[in-house]
């Protein structure tokens, strides 16, 4: 994709999302972070709002339909929502067709009532805030989670809206670690289930979109979403090592080169240094016959 192309995008995206990413780990307009994600990679004349409107009636929907009050236990909360979401309105997990892109836009989640773990929870989330029910988002490996913080309590509840909202212990967590990488002996420890912030949620399913659009050849997508994972963290390595790579690809080995001594530069100990410095060496090679 040239740069004047490539340019608006990342303005607008800047304007939309950037600038109002905070530090904190509120994640009360992730469901909009995450709908411009659709808006610019692939819903040009997508109406961010009116998407939000429809989540934010669900949640009214489940306070209108508590006759007498909302309950506040929070796992009658949980199972209020989880009623809602997974047995009314059938929201369910995309185990057939998991790595498509499309499971990666919650407007289209939305629509087709199933989605990858990450987008099912924004959705969760949002639905969450407008009961006033206080959720953060879990970066866990390899599949998201969400939760809740007891009051007054050190302890929390983590639930999973990808297999229907069910609550999460440390045993069913360590199972999701072993699942996930069963040749590695991962222990479970607290940092997997810390809060996230909405600038980490939004660079993992960026990345997720960016990894999907690449598997299947769709370089101009794959780089503007490896773009806008730079223009919130200009120093994200995988981004900017994937920077250089799609430069290469499109015959910028200069620009490239730039790129992979920058990301070498990051972090020199990175577990992929051989293979980017062969790399390096490769284009240094092919410039100096030039």
């Amino acid at each position: 994709m040239s740069n004047n192309a490539l340019k608006p995008l990342i303005k607008d995206w800047k304007a939309n999302v950037v600038n109002c990413l905070g530090s904190s780990d509120d994640t009360e307009r992730l469901a909009e972070y995450a709908l411009h994600v659709s808006r610019i990679l692939a819903y040009p004349d997508l109406d961010v709002k009116a998407i939000l409107d429809r989540i934010d009636a669900m949640g009214t929907e489940i306070i209108l339909a508590s006759k007498k009050s909302m309950p506040s236990r929070p796992t009658q909360i949980i199972e209020k929502i989880n009623n809602y979401l997974f047995k009314e309105k059938e929201f369910k997990a995309n185990l057939q067709d998991y790595y498509n892109p499309m499971n990666s836009y919650v407007n289209v989640v939305l629509e087709q009532k199933s989605g990858i773990p990450i987008t099912l929870s924004i959705i969760y989330m949002r639905v969450a805030h407008i009961l006033k029910f206080r959720l953060y988002a879990v970066n866990f490996p390899a599949h998201f989670l969400v939760k809740h913080i007891l009051e007054g309590e050190n302890s929390e509840i983590i639930i999973d809206p990808f297999n229907g909202g069910r609550i999460m212990d440390d045993y069913t967590l360590q199972e999701l670690l072993d699942h996930f990488y069963p040749s590695q002996k991962i222990s479970l420890t607290r940092a997997y289930v810390a809060k996230a912030t909405s600038g980490e949620v939004i660079i993992r399913m960026l990345n997720n979109l960016k990894g999907s659009y690449y598997e299947s050849q769709d370089i101009d997508k794959a780089e503007i979403a490896n773009e806008m994972i730079i223009a919130i963290d200009p120093h994200n390595l995988d981004a900017v090592r994937d920077k250089g790579m799609i430069l290469l690809k499109r015959k910028n080995p200069l620009e490239a080169l730039e790129m992979l001594n920058m990301y070498l530069e990051i972090d020199p100990e990175v577990e992929d240094a051989d293979t980017v410095l062969a790399i390096i060496r490769q284009i240094r090679a092919e410039l100096n016959k030039d």
